[in-house]
């Protein structure tokens, strides 16, 4: 029988806050607090195939006691940018250097130079000489990207391209496609609007790949839509509805997305003022997933 195709898991559908959020008595975080389920979030991340993770995130250690089986096979970690939300250095100590009780293999941490920098300064933070064998101790490695690239995981069996996102320009963000197992996924969370440096990058995989699951930035949720809380669409930094519907037709136009692609919305900012219940309504009927905290696609 063939190999199963790998499936990706999102352990977070959240932005930077959480829902409930800190410190926070809004009406969604109010809903989620009473309703839990799918309402409460933690940051955003995700696993794709067990063995490579998308961003690394304050909440990584609840996915890992939820999901403990899937997490232990990482061997990749994709990291979109360095905001705090999705990159959490410290917590790379804990594989091995005494912390880990069993013998583990190198784990490889992907992404820009920021990100980088962010690593060396979180994993020493008062005693910058302790770094190197801090990080050999913890038996890592890194791979520094551009934000237009692509590589291989030939351990994994996995292709990456690397695109430009519109988030925080002097953070070199990215979105990542990844190609693993004959399925190929769009990981494409914290950006607006794609500006035409994006586009033309992926442009370039017309013919190449075609994206059996595209999962796109929803932090305004439906913010400009019609009914919307909010009549302002976000669409710079990060997205609301009227932007999403966009960029799935842009992405179907270019003949990126596969017959049956899946197409999904997640990390959600309580700021956008919708409950799970009603992102579904909205987006149900236009065939797209709203994402939330364990959803496998």
């Amino acid at each position: 029988m063939p190999a199963p195709s790998p499936s990706l898991l999102v352990l977070g559908s959240a932005a930077a806050e959480g829902v409930p959020a800190f410190f926070c008595d809004c009406r969604v975080c109010r809903e989620a607090a009473k309703r839990g389920g799918k309402d409460v979030r933690g940051r955003t991340a995700y696993n794709f195939g067990g063995t490579v993770q998308i961003d690394f995130g304050p909440d990584m250690l609840q996915a890992v006691w939820k999901y403990r089986d899937r997490l232990s096979a990482i061997r990749h970690v994709l990291i979109t940018h360095a905001h705090e939300d999705h990159l959490t250095p410290e917590s790379f100590l804990y594989h091995g250097g005494g912390f880990c009780g069993t013998p583990t293999e190198t784990l490889t941490i992907h992404g820009t130079a920021p990100t980088w920098a962010r690593l060396r300064g979180g994993l020493a933070p008062t005693d910058p000489g302790s770094f190197d064998w801090r990080w050999k101790a913890s038996n890592l490695a890194f791979h520094e990207i551009k934000t237009v690239d692509a590589f291989e995981l030939p351990d994994v069996g996995a292709r990456v391209w690397s695109v430009p996102a519109d988030h925080a320009e002097n953070l070199d963000c990215v979105l990542y496609v990844v190609s693993m197992g004959g399925r190929t996924v769009l990981i494409g969370h914290d950006t607006g609007y794609p500006r035409e440096e994006a586009w033309a990058a992926l442009e370039k995989l017309r013919g190449r790949i075609a994206i059996d699951i595209a999962v796109l930035d929803d932090t305004g949720m439906l913010a400009g839509a019609p009914g919307a809380p909010s009549p302002d669409v976000w669409d710079r930094g990060h997205m609301s509805a009227p932007t999403i519907l966009k960029v799935f037709d842009r992405l179907d136009s270019l003949g990126l997305l596969a017959p049956g692609c899946i197409r999904a919305v997640n990390h959600f900012s309580h700021n956008g003022g919708s409950t799970h219940e009603e992102l579904e309504a909205f987006y149900a009927p236009r065939g797209i997933v709203v994402g939330y905290d364990g959803l496998e696609l």
